[in-house]
């Protein structure tokens, strides 16, 4: 699997943690480098190119922007930034992305989303063998990985990526639930909300607006509660 080498650039420790976090979802992105000042980060680049950098704005001795502006060849940058008053600046450095401090996991998905955009990579697609062999093909990071219809727990939608739960992993792929409902078997699969896909056999209990399954609990959107019914027989 070819990596994303990612190089992570703010003076706060605690910001540098979050994004680890969010990335950590991401399989493709690889963390090279984590540093709290520009000068330290340009002296990583002298020596290890990287492919995406996520770097602060505000720090001292020298700030996002003059960084960006410092290096002869840069990689993709996006920002991540506390202050919405650099952007106009920002995008005019053809950055990736600008992102606004707190920042969700669903918000770097999309910046994640712009940065394979770029790069021009292809679309991942799912594709669906027949239904008598119970296998689902799924695209993850350049490959395909082969999974048992049985063995899948529910699938969740990130803005532009879905993450499949799958015996007890994390799959990511950039696809939609819009895409994947329509591969899957309708008599075993149900969008039960705009942002879950979960199996029927699964679902242990119905209360409300809420299923359950194994414990966990999921609502149900206005506009999947008939399907649902009529799915479960109630």
């Amino acid at each position: 699997m070819q990596k994303i080498k990612c190089l992570l650039l703010d003076d706060e420790p605690i910001a540098i943690r979050v994004i680890e976090r969010h990335l950590a979802s991401f399989p493709e992105m690889e963390i090279v480098g984590r540093f709290q000042s520009a000068p330290s980060a340009m002296s990583f680049l002298r020596e290890h190119p990287v492919d995406l950098i996520f770097s602060d704005i505000e720090m001292p001795q020298i700030n996002g922007l003059q960084f960006l502006k410092s290096l002869k060849t840069p990689p993709a940058l996006i920002f991540t930034t506390a202050y919405r008053n650099y952007a106009v600046e920002a995008f005019d450095l053809d950055v990736v992305d600008y992102l606004v401090k707190p920042i969700s996991l669903e918000r770097m998905a999309r910046a994640i989303n712009r940065y394979h955009d770029r790069q021009k990579s292809s679309r991942e697609q799912i594709v669906s063998l027949p239904l008598k062999e119970e296998v689902l093909n799924l695209k993850v990071d350049k490959k395909i990985v082969r999974l048992d219809l049985s063995k899948l727990e529910y699938f969740e939608s990130f803005g532009d990526y879905v993450i499949c739960r799958y015996e007890g992993k994390k799959l990511v792929s950039r696809e939609t639930l819009s895409h994947l409902i329509e591969l899957l078997p309708s008599d075993k699969f149900i969008r039960i909300h705009r942002q879950f896909i979960v199996p029927l056999i699964k679902i242990e209990s119905i209360s409300g607006n809420r299923v359950y399954l194994k414990g966990k609990e999921f609502p149900v959107g206005r506009s999947y509660r008939n399907s649902l019914k009529e799915k479960m027989n109630l």
